[in-house]
């Protein structure tokens, strides 16, 4: 029997007003390099444990901006062609929803800061506590989260944490932090009642502009 590859989030970057024609895959957030295996036109980097970090891709033209290249279908076959093709393993990426409709249920100060809010939001398939520092934050209300492994569109990736000792499992958003407007703006995106809680965010954004 075949046991089924686990998939990751992969992230690709590209800066080819730095670095022309090179691709930077991320599998693994830590930063610090212990080693590298080249083949051809890839480079493989390891942390110090062995475990795979990612990928550079040199000589690779993929069309679109610099920055984050939002991971579609596409996208993660070509990566994949470019390392199959000098021996690398193919990746697999997990594309579930991670930026979501919530609904804040419940809502307290937190008791170790003068702005932050310590919310319990409905994401629909559990009530999720996620610690929030805007001035709009209220109970009842529909918000976009970011939940543990989400990719905002600037590619950073939100993981579950902690804020002045409060666990956060992820993000409460605004239009800026969606990348919906180019200027940043303090508060939350606040949603009307008819997104549908625990949707993708992004789906149900589409549907109520269409």
């Amino acid at each position: 029997m075949s046991i089924e590859k686990s998939k990751d989030i992969i992230r690709v970057f590209k800066n080819d007003r730095a670095f022309p024609g090179l691709l930077l895959i991320k599998v693994n957030d830590e930063d610090t390099v212990a080693s590298t295996k080249s083949i051809g036109n890839v480079t493989a980097m390891y942390n110090k444990k062995g475990e795979l970090l990612g990928y550079n891709i040199s000589q690779a033209e993929y069309p679109g901006r610099d920055g984050y290249l939002p991971m579609s279908e596409e996208l993660l076959a070509s990566v994949n062609g470019g390392l199959q093709a000098v021996g690398f393993e193919p990746l697999q990426h997990d594309f579930t929803p991670r930026i979501v409709v919530g609904h804040v249920i419940r809502m307290e100060d937190h008791p170790d800061s003068d702005h932050l809010h310590i919310c319990q939001v409905d994401v629909g398939a559990e009530v999720l506590q996620i610690v929030c520092g805007a001035h709009n934050a209220a109970p009842g209300i529909y918000v976009p989260a970011a939940l543990n492994n989400a990719v905002m569109p600037n590619g950073r990736l939100i993981r579950d944490g902690k804020l002045r000792g409060a666990v956060s499992h992820g993000m409460l958003c605004s239009e800026w932090e969606l990348g919906l407007v180019e200027e940043k703006q303090k508060g939350l995106l606040i949603l009307d009642d008819t997104y549908q809680i625990g949707a993708s965010f992004f789906a149900e954004r589409e549907k109520h502009h269409v």
